[in-house]
C-alpha cells in the first residue's frame, strides 16, 4: 500500500511539474473541441404526437385482439416511412440520416411520439410532422405493412409539432469545448507520466541524500550567468534574497567556515561541467563570504584567483565530466561539497562522482541543491531509516527565491 500510495504522489508531483504542458495539451483539445462544435452545428429538436385508434371489438363487446404499440413502433421507424418522410422536407434527407435523426417513442399504449432533429428550426418541425403523417398514410391504408396489420382507420395526429428546442451554439460549443479540454488534460498527463516513468533522474532532496549517504546542507536559487559580464556581475555584486542569504550562511556555518580569526580555511564545491544551475554555486558562496564580512578568494583552478592575496576563505571551483568524474590534480581543501540541482543527475551519475571523490582521498561533508524542485517539500536531512519510522513533520520550502535583476 506504501509503495502504491508513493507512486501516485509521484505521479502527481509529475503532472504538477509540468503542469503548463498539461494546460498547453488541454488548451488544444479545447479549440478542437469548439472546432468540431461548428463543423458539426448544433440540432434542433421537434415532437410530434399520434394517437392510435382503440382495437376493434366483437359483437359481444370484447375486445377482438391487442393492438402491438412495438409493431407501430417499428411502423413508424420503417425504412419506407423514413424514405418517404424524407424527401418531404427540404433540402431533402437520405433514408439513413432520416432514421439518424427519428426516433418513435411509445408513450401510452395508443400514443406514438415521434421525435425529430434538424440542423435548423424549420427542419426539425418539417421532419418530425412529415413522418407522423406518411406513418398515417401506411396504417390507413391497405398496404402490405410488418405485422400484416391491414387497413386501420380513426389514427390522428394528437399534436403537431411547431416549434423545436435545443441548436445554442453556445451551449453546444460549451460542452464539446469542455469535453476537447478534458480529454486534451487527460492526454497531457498520461504524456507527462510516461515520460516520467522513464526519467531517473533525482529531484527530491531525500533522493538526492539517500543515493549517496549525504544531508542536504541548505538549497539555494543558483544564478543564471550565460556571458562573461554575468559572472563579473555575480562577483562585484551578487546580493541574494533573505531566503537565499540565510542558507548560504548555513553552508557556511555547519562547514565551520565562517571564520573572523586568523585562522585560514578552504572550500571545494563540486559540480557536473554541464550542470549549468549548479555551477554558479561555488562564485556564490564567495561573494556572499566576502560580503559578510569574510576575506575570500575565489580559485577556478590552480592559475586563477580571484580576488589574489592571502585570504582566510578559498573556494575552489571545480567542475567534472557527467560521464567520467576525475579529480586528479586539484589541490585539496579542508572541506568538500557537491553541488547539483534538482532534475539534472540521476543516482547513479551522482554515486560515481561521490566515488571519484572519495578515490581522491577527499571527504564530502555535504550536498548543496540549488534550484530545488517547487513541489519538493523534503529536506534531505533525516536518514532514510528514521523517515519510515518517523512522524511526518510540515516542511518549510527553502532556496525557493528567485534572484530580480
Amino acid at each position: 500500500m506504501s509503495a502504491q500510495q508513493l507512486d501516485v504522489k509521484k505521479s502527481w508531483q509529475a503532472i504538477r511539474r509540468h503542469r503548463f504542458l498539461v494546460a498547453a495539451v488541454a488548451a488544444v483539445g479545447l479549440l478542437a473541441g469548439v472546432g468540431y462544435g461548428f463543423v458539426q452545428p448544433p440540432m434542433y429538436n421537434a415532437s410530434a404526437l399520434v394517437v392510435l385508434p382503440p382495437p376493434p371489438q366483437s359483437s359481444d363487446g370484447s375486445t377482438a385482439s391487442a393492438q402491438s404499440i412495438d409493431t407501430q413502433v417499428y411502423i413508424a421507424e420503417s425504412g419506407p416511412v423514413l424514405l418517404s418522410a424524407g424527401q418531404n422536407v427540404s433540402p431533402p434527407l437520405t433514408p439513413d440520416i432520416a432514421r439518424a435523426r427519428v426516433k418513435a417513442t411509445a408513450v401510452t399504449e395508443d400514443v406514438i411520439q415521434i421525435d425529430a432533429q434538424g440542423t435548423t428550426a424549420k427542419q426539425a418541425v418539417q421532419l418530425a410532422n412529415a413522418v407522423a403523417q406518411v406513418y398515417l398514410v401506411f396504417i390507413t391504408t391497405d398496404q402490405k405493412l410488418p405485422g400484416d396489420l391491414g387497413k386501420r382507420t380513426g389514427a390522428r395526429i394528437l399534436e403537431t409539432a411547431t416549434e423545436a428546442h435545443g441548436g445554442s451554439m453556445l451551449v453546444h460549443s460549451v460542452i464539446y469545448g469542455g469535453i476537447g479540454a478534458l480529454l486534451g488534460a487527460i492526454a497531457g498527463a498520461v504524456f507527462v507520466l510516461a515520460r516520467a516513468r522513464g526519467d531517473r533522474r533525482l529531484r527530491l532532496r531525500d533522493e538526492m541524500a539517500d543515493a549517496v549517504g549525504l544531508p542536504i546542507l541548505a538549497s539555494v536559487s543558483s544564478y543564471r550567468a550565460n556571458d562573461p559580464s554575468d559572472w563579473a556581475n555575480l562577483l562585484e555584486h551578487y546580493a541574494p534574497t533573505a531566503v537565499d542569504a540565510w542558507a548560504l550562511r548555513k553552508v557556511l556555518h555547519n562547514l565551520a567556515l565562517d571564520v573572523r580569526s586568523g585562522q585560514d580555511a578552504s572550500l571545494t564545491v563540486i559540480s557536473f561541467a554541464d550542470d549549468n544551475k549548479a555551477r554558479p554555486l561555488g562564485p556564490q558562496l564567495a561573494a556572499f563570504a566576502h560580503s559578510v564580512g569574510i576575506p575570500t578568494s575565489l580559485v577556478i583552478d590552480q592559475n586563477l584567483e580571484f580576488p589574489a592575496g592571502q585570504p582566510a576563505l578559498e573556494i575552489h571551483l571545480v567542475l567534472v565530466d557527467r560521464a567520467a568524474p576525475q579529480l586528479t590534480g586539484t589541490e585539496r581543501t579542508t572541506r568538500t561539497v557537491i553541488a547539483l540541482s534538482a532534475g539534472t543527475v540521476t543516482a547513479e551519475e551522482l554515486a560515481r562522482l561521490a566515488v571519484a571523490t572519495v578515490a581522491d582521498d577527499r571527504t564530502i561533508d555535504g550536498l548543496v541543491v540549488t534550484d530545488p524542485d517547487p513541489f519538493d517539500r523534503t529536506v534531505g536531512r533525516v536518514a532514510q531509516a528514521q523517515r519510515r519510522t518517523g512522524p511526518r513533520l510540515p516542511t518549510l520550502l527553502t532556496g525557493t527565491a528567485r534572484r530580480t535583476r
